[in-house]
């Protein structure tokens, strides 16, 4: 410049954030975190960041941008959410600093002035005051817990949200006895430390009888044992002939001063029971009682002498009589016949006869029903005989199981076996799984004859069936000719190789070779092969005396091959032969067969 001058200037260069994050943000745990910035102009290729690392869209991470707009949002922020959020576009940057506020989480305080009413039997009062504090620190429920003062553990009764009072009855107890109450606040955040109840409470449930007193039956001398169970564990008395008997005690006998000492009670839960040591002939009759609140129940004793060498064990095969006899005296002395402890029913079966002192019991048929124990009562004296009635086990009196079970795909298949004892149960098993009946297996029983039908065998029918009848069984193997060449043609020229097949149902099942009803040896000119299920007979180079029908046998069913080897020289041209007919319409399998004839040359 030709005055020597000097210009200076101020550059400024605006970036393309409009609107930056605040230095620092300060969220609630469990709020959502939101972060705005726009920019001069809607862009592309924007990156959130926390701490460094480029934050990506998740249920808890919720990215958007409208036009000029980009939002961030952090959905319920834990304390792990903190750190440094950075916006980034291009080359222009800003960042905010999250900070996660957690919330005081404190239990309530414990509930005050806790008082135990027991003006009404049967039942306790329990009344409280919520804590002074109750305002900062509310309560959502009250949580009661009881106790034995015998001992025991605390356990949690009752859960309510109404302060103040609570009325406890004697049927939210499960046993009789004397019970301490305790409370304590609760909220979602924890539980108060619990404030005891002072003093206690008797509370019984209200019972009903569950199962009664039954009537018992003993012989002089042996102890008799009465018992009951109610609904509830609860406390009661015994009497024997309007005596009452010694306290019970829970777990433990305790000797009473009636009968001798003889008497001992007992309770276990809800179960009650009276136990009479060595009763006496004298006793019989006695009148036993158990009384405990509203319930009340009874039964008799029944003593009986001891039993003479008269009883006897009888057992015997169903169907045939059975005679039970005894003396007594005098003659003209009544007697009860009982089974099993209950009055013998008399009907067309059994009878019973009265001839001077004798006593008897006839039962004409017996049957498996008729098993048990037959007492002659006679009052002071009885005797007993222990009846068993034996079922005749069932026999497989007969069945095809010897019989040749090789079938051809498609052929029908009977299984049989006679039984010892018409509709006896059996079960049919195959490979060692019990069959179910279907459109492919049939089951049938009549009278004494089981059958299982196989209306189209296939080739998984094979396998060794079992019939069992219990004590006896039958066993069958089944073997199903899935396929041959038997109906390929089997013409050839001397030298060839001849190789006939069958295809069976199951491997190494045996086989038997055939050749014009005589069984071939294996040889040099005669090869006999078994692979699996496949059998082969293979002539090496056929000779014209190799002509002829063989035969493979699998023991019930049998494939053909009619065999023809021609010599080297021409064949003569033979008139036509007649038209074959069908003089057997019964048989099953339809053969025919060519015969080659060789004329001179």
């Amino acid at each position: 410049m030709k005055d020597k001058g000097r210009s200076i200037a101020e550059v400024s260069v605006r970036g393309v954030i409009t609107k930056r994050l605040p230095r620092k943000l300060d969220v609630m745990e469990g709020e959502n975190a939101v972060f705005c910035v726009e920019t001069r102009e809607a862009l592309e290729g924007i990156c959130w960041s926390r701490d460094g690392l480029q934050l990506r869209e998740s249920p808890r991470t919720v990215l958007k941008s409208f036009g000029r707009t980009h939002l961030l949002v952090l959905v319920h922020v834990t304390r792990q959410d903190a750190g440094i959020i950075a916006f980034a576009v291009g080359e222009s940057q800003t960042s905010s600093q999250l900070r996660v506020k957690c919330v005081k989480r404190d239990p309530p305080s414990a509930p005050v002035a806790a008082e135990m009413s027991l003006a009404e039997s049967n039942a306790a009062l329990l009344t409280w005051r919520p804590a002074p504090d109750a305002h900062l620190r509310p309560p959502g429920r009250y949580l009661l817990e009881r106790r034995e003062v015998a001992g025991g553990e605390w356990v949690q009764c009752l859960a309510t949200d109404l302060p103040g009072r609570v009325r406890v009855l004697g049927d939210s107890v499960p046993r009789e006895a004397d019970y301490c109450f305790r409370l304590c606040a609760a909220n979602e955040h924890g539980r108060s430390s619990p404030v005891e109840f002072p003093g206690s409470v008797h509370l019984a449930p209200a019972a009903r009888l569950e199962r009664g007193l039954r009537d018992v039956r003993v012989r002089d001398g042996e102890d008799a044992r009465f018992s009951l169970e109610l609904s509830a564990a609860v406390q009661g008395t015994w009497f024997l002939n309007g005596t009452r008997l010694g306290e019970e005690e829970e777990e433990e006998e305790e000797e009473g001063d009636a009968a001798g000492g003889r008497c001992s009670v007992q309770r276990r839960g809800t179960e009650h029971s009276l136990l009479i040591r060595g009763a006496r002939l004298a006793e019989s009759g006695a009148h036993v009682t158990f009384v405990s609140g509203s319930v009340r129940d009874s039964a008799t004793l029944h003593v009986q002498g001891e039993q003479r060498p008269a009883e006897r064990l009888r057992e015997v095969s169903m169907g045939l009589p059975v005679l039970l006899e005894c003396q007594v005296s005098p003659p003209d002395a009544p007697v009860r016949w009982l089974k099993d402890g209950e009055a013998v029913p008399l009907d067309d079966v059994i009878a019973v006869q009265a001839e001077g002192c004798v006593r008897r019991l006839l039962l004409r048929s017996a049957g498996p029903s008729d098993t048990g124990v037959y007492t002659c009562d006679a009052g002071d004296d009885a005797v007993s005989f222990v009846v068993t009635v034996t079922e005749a086990p069932v026999r497989i009196v007969g069945s095809n199981e010897d019989a040749p079970h090789a079938y051809m795909a498609g052929q029908r298949v009977e299984l049989w076996c006679q039984l010892s004892r018409p509709e006896a149960p059996v079960h049919w098993y195959k490979d060692g799984e019990e069959v179910e009946e279907g459109e492919n297996l049939v089951l049938e029983q009549e009278g004494t004859r089981c059958r299982l039908v196989l209306p189209c065998a296939r080739p998984k029918d094979a396998g060794e069936f079992v019939c069992d009848a219990g004590g006896d069984s039958v066993f069958y193997t089944i073997t199903v000719i899935v396929g041959s060449n038997e109906d390929a043609p089997h013409a050839y020229m001397s030298g060839q190789r001849v190789e006939l097949w069958c295809q069976l149902s199951r491997p190494e099942a045996p086989v038997h070779w055939y050749k014009d009803g005589e069984e071939v040896e294996e040889g040099e000119n005669l090869v006999l092969e078994q692979e699996g299920t496949r059998c082969r007979l293979v002539l090496p180079c056929a000779r014209p005396q190799d002509t002829g029908e063989f035969v493979c046998d699998a023991g019930g069913d049998s494939v053909f091959y009619t065999i023809t080897v021609a010599g080297g020289c021409s064949a003569q041209l033979w008139p036509s032969p007649p038209s074959p007919s069908v003089l057997s319409p019964s048989s099953r399998r339809l053969r025919a067969r060519w015969r080659c004839w060789r004329g001179r040359a």
